[in-house]
């Protein structure tokens, strides 16, 4: 299969996958790349699941004329949604949320962000062996989170990656949402990815996250 029906097999099937596997097939950075903007795509799906897209994309085309291209057909496969997206930039309006995916190319540039590898695995990138200090410190296998509160998803965040959380907004505390937390990223991508989310501002200062 080529990496895209690998991602997307693995996002499907993450139990046939063992943390070896896992920290061997994301050592490749455009395979870990395609990783990342699925999983934040996926996570955008579930907050616009209920959302009216035809009258949302007509909103949008009054308030922004363009020339007139092929409307997107959303199926009712997770896979085949995820699949459109990457193939095509979007904008997803919901909940004062937008969520803009870029299409890749054949030749990626070289991401910031190192290859991140189990606990006891370390990754080859440009010839030298680097591990993450923000790895999580237990599972790998990824958890969605249905509905729960945000004081759950962070605390429960942040005790994976071994760090201390700290609520300034109360009020950001009782939020609910969903959240495919993918424990193979690193925290600042897990706190780039929660901070799309509306009235949520996630800030990190060493191994404490502040919520504000």
């Amino acid at each position: 299969m080529d990496k895209y029906e690998l991602v997307l097999d693995i996002m499907e099937h993450p139990g046939n996958y063992t943390s070896d596997r896992l920290a061997e097939i994301l050592s490749d950075s455009e395979i870990r790349e395609i990783y990342n903007i699925l999983s934040k795509t996926e996570s955008a799906l579930k907050t616009v699941e209920d959302v009216d897209v035809d009258a949302e994309w007509a909103d949008f085309s009054a308030k922004h004329p363009m020339s007139r291209r092929p409307r997107f057909m959303w199926s009712g496969s997770r896979a085949a949604s995820i699949a459109a997206i990457v193939g095509t930039s979007i904008v997803a309006v919901a909940a004062g949320i937008a969520v803009n995916v870029a299409v890749l190319d054949h030749n990626p540039e070289p991401i910031d962000d190192s290859v991140i590898v189990a606990p006891s695995v370390a990754a080859m990138t440009d010839d030298t062996i680097i591990t993450r200090d923000d790895s999580v410190k237990g599972s790998i296998a990824p958890v969605m989170f249905e509905d729960e509160s945000l004081e759950k998803i962070v605390r429960e965040i942040a005790e994976a990656y071994g760090v201390e959380v700290r609520f300034d907004n109360i009020d950001a505390a009782s939020l609910h949402l969903y959240y495919k937390f993918n424990p193979l990223l690193p925290l600042d991508e897990i706190v780039e990815q929660l901070n799309t989310f509306e009235q949520i501002n996630i800030a990190r200062q060493d191994n404490l996250l502040i919520v504000d």
